[in-house]
């Protein structure tokens, strides 16, 4: 095998690790047939060159740094493409008497290869020295050439690769919910969150489908449709809903996913960033309630009761189906609170309320508006005004019928009534006020009239 040959079958081997580089300069070195090959790259610290990998065929050399002002690699970075190739053939002494390195190894002779990245912004520099001449050469200066750009792509997929293993460490260890998705749906990395969440070992998430992990259902109609838009390359911030079968209630999520390239661009996965908001929407869904409900009967309240009849008026007109605006009023309930407390009212207008839900399962909306005083919006199947009596008399003589089996405080059974009065809506009424007005009207006009009755007794 000549000396290119074996150069060649050095340089075809897979790069699995740093080992590479000194296969590869050691390649250069039998190319050249000179007794120093090194790879060196710009420093982290100002003015200086790192050596990375450093190939001597007598002994072994760690890496180390040294000044690029006044060394023979200072010309090399000046250069730009298509001058990437450098070569003194024997006079490095005599251009750098004061290169401490170059006396300590007795180089008479030094060839560079500029390393430029995507960009052509220079990388690095591949070198060989020799403690005799070298000559200009073809078939080396090739391979200097290919030798440059092979570096480069591994030196580049190397960095990669460290910092991907340094981000998979920093995912891994934060409480913060991260992960990477890959295409095939599975999870290859998972931060501690996860484990919180989830309530599980970091191993019994990683390699495992999505759809494992979170129920297929989720993962169809929510997981699934975002990491697709991902895979694609888009980058999404949503708030998502997730119930795993490990946790006992559904869990609300804040999520961005951001698709991940590799070193040729390509899109292999996706990183989803997690914040768990659960707490954040329970507090928010407790407010909308709390908000559009009675505290003390947990009834929709006056906004609720608002909001929703207009939107029922401002839809298609009732068809077969005739609405009923009900007002109910208790019957002497300052009596109630007078004689008693406000804790035994309070106690009374939750019976109240549970009488209608009881009542009333079919009916719109049943909702207090304040006090002692209740909605209801029912719809009633009446082919005639005879039918439309009959179904409201029969409603609210079992509201009555119910109220009147009261409560019991202390010995004492308070039997309860109530006023109600009725508004049946027309097509062209749309005015939420104006009907619940009218539906108070006829409530007082039957409160009088059972005063009246009551009085007459």
């Amino acid at each position: 095998m000549t000396d290119l040959e074996e150069a060649l079958a050095l340089l075809a081997a897979p790069c699995i690790d740093e080992r590479f580089f000194q296969r590869a300069l050691k390649a250069l070195a039998l190319v050249t047939q000179c007794r120093w090959a090194a790879f060196a790259r710009p420093s982290i610290h100002r003015g200086k060159i790192e050596v990375v990998a450093f190939c001597d065929v007598k002994q072994t050399i760690p890496g180390f740094e040294f000044d690029l002002m006044g060394s023979p690699c200072e010309a090399i970075y000046q250069m730009r493409y298509p001058n990437t190739h450098l070569l003194y053939a024997n006079d490095l002494q005599q251009r750098f008497p004061d290169f401490q390195l170059i006396k300590d190894l007795g180089a008479v002779s030094y060839q560079a290869e500029l390393i430029l990245d995507d960009e052509g912004g220079p990388i690095g520099h591949i070198l060989v020295m020799d403690t005799l001449p070298q000559r200009e050469n073809t078939k080396s200066r090739e391979f200097f050439r290919l030798l440059a750009q092979r570096i480069g792509i591994e030196y580049k997929r190397l960095l990669m690769s460290r910092e991907l293993s340094v981000h998979k460490e920093m995912i891994a260890s934060t409480h913060h919910m991260m992960s990477f998705v890959g295409l095939d749906y599975r999870y290859h990395v998972v931060s501690k969150g996860y484990e919180h969440l989830l309530n599980c070992d970091a191993s019994e998430i990683i390699g495992k489908h999505a759809s494992e992990i979170h129920g297929k259902a989720i993962f169809e109609t929510h997981l699934k449709p975002l990491l697709d838009r991902s895979f694609a390359g888009e980058s999404i911030n949503t708030q998502t809903r997730i119930h795993p079968p490990s946790v006992s209630e559904p869990q609300y999520l804040n999520v961005h996913h951001n698709p991940h390239q590799d070193e040729n661009g390509q899109i292999s996965g996706v990183i989803v960033s997690a914040h768990n908001i659960t707490e954040l929407h329970k507090a928010k869904e407790q407010s909308e309630y709390l908000a559009f409900h009675d505290s003390l009967t947990q009834l929709p309240n006056r906004l609720a009761l608002f909001n929703h009849f207009a939107e029922m008026l401002s839809s298609q007109p009732q068809s077969q189906a005739e609405l009923a605006v009900l007002y109910l009023d208790l019957d002497d309930f300052k009596l109630i609170n007078d004689n008693y407390n406000h804790l035994v009212g309070d106690k009374v207008l939750q019976k109240v309320a549970e009488i209608l839900r009881k009542v009333c399962p079919e009916a719109e909306m049943v909702a207090r508006i304040g006090g002692d005083e209740f909605i209801i919006l029912h719809s009633f199947d009446a082919q005639n005004e005879s039918d439309k009596s009959r179904a409201l008399s029969t409603l609210c003589l079992s509201l009555n019928q119910m109220l009147d089996d009261g409560i019991r405080h202390e010995g004492d059974h308070l039997r309860l009534a109530a006023s109600i009065g009725c508004h049946w809506v027309e097509p062209d009424q749309r005015d939420v006020s104006a009907l619940i007005c009218l539906a108070d009207k006829s409530m007082y006009r039957n409160k009088r009239r059972k005063r009246l009755n009551e009085a007459r007794q």
